[in-house]
């Protein structure tokens, strides 16, 4: 796991951070996993949309 990962899933670092930082880190990471990342983002910015 990346650092995005780690912190993102600690909840020390924030969906807008997290963004950020993998923009910043996709050209070093593994293609599959900034694949992961980005779907871990989606994910968490679906359920972001849908609380109330």
């Amino acid at each position: 796991m990346c650092q995005i990962c780690v912190d993102f899933q600690k909840q020390s670092m924030t969906l807008n951070e997290a963004r950020r930082a993998l923009g910043e880190m996709i050209v070093a990471l593994d293609p599959k996993h900034a694949a992961e990342v980005q779907r871990m983002l989606l994910e968490a910015e679906k359920k972001k949309a849908a609380t109330p």
